[in-house]
């Protein structure tokens, strides 16, 4: 009885794993649409930046050259930008699994909504990262290493700047592991992984301010959305807050838990 429960979780959980891969691989696909229009993907990007100067954001120089004068500062953000992205996304779809298997279809739901958004943006709106416009440097350099992970060739779009998911995704993982914690000093620490990932897409000449604004509110619209999704009709607003509450105890995994991560 416990091995065949166990071979059903196992079975769910590769599902899942499929269900999210070949996501990832649709959302790489026509994430690639926007890469023929590269004229107006430098328009736009002049434009976003001439609007971050009327608004008083246009940090992005300032930032890179204080980095740029620092080596070792800017090694450091080379590596959580090329290093954190993949790692922290993996994670909490896997901790996230083991401990609020709620909590993973919420997780899931919002990328997904949140990308099917981006998508849209990336092919009407496309926008080439600052490291393409004058006075701006590619600190990632084609010879580290840590390039191939930063600046995947195969599934690379050089022109979908807006949002920035490195920043909103990092955001979302962050926000729902938190959902999990009840003790305030940890779950302030988990600000620490957004706020450096937004440093790092800045001081590496990826992405502009405004990107990385705006991949945090998709991201965070897509994880409203997935609540939303989450609760049946006719539930009070009181019990639908039950989701987003922190900690809820391993055991409760073995019986709702499970039902949800097939939803």
């Amino acid at each position: 009885m416990i091995g065949g429960r166990r071979g059903r979780r196992e079975l769910r959980f590769v599902g899942q794993l499929t269900m999210i891969v070949g996501a990832f691989v649709a959302y790489m696909a026509v994430r690639g649409v926007a890469n023929d229009a590269p004229s107006n993907a430098m328009s736009n990007a002049h434009d976003l930046l001439g609007l971050e100067q009327v608004l008083g954001l246009d940090v992005e120089r300032r930032a890179q050259q204080f980095a740029l004068d620092r080596p070792p500062l800017i090694e450091f953000f080379n590596v959580v930008y090329a290093w954190t992205y993949w790692p922290l996304l993996i994670g909490t779809f896997v901790y996230t699994w083991i401990r609020r298997r709620d909590l993973f279809v919420v997780y899931r739901n919002a990328i997904f909504l949140s990308g099917a958004l981006g998508l849209v943006v990336f092919v009407f709106f496309p926008v080439a990262p600052p490291r393409f416009l004058d006075g701006f440097v590619d600190t990632i350099d084609a010879a580290d290493r840590s390039y191939v992970i930063a600046h995947p060739s195969l599934i690379l779009n050089r022109f979908a700047a807006l949002p920035s998911f490195h920043v909103g995704w990092v955001t979302l993982a962050c926000v729902v592991i938190a959902m999990t914690i009840t003790h305030r000093p940890t779950r302030a620490l988990l600000a620490v992984p957004p706020t450096l990932m937004t440093t790092a897409v800045v001081v590496t000449g990826n992405h502009f301010i405004i990107d990385a604004i705006a991949g945090i509110a998709l991201s965070l619209l897509g994880l409203v959305g997935a609540h939303r999704r989450k609760q049946p009709a006719g539930v009070a607003p009181s019990q639908q807050r039950r989701l987003l509450s922190p900690a809820l105890p391993p055991d409760h995994l073995e019986g709702s838990g499970e039902t949800t991560a097939a939803r």
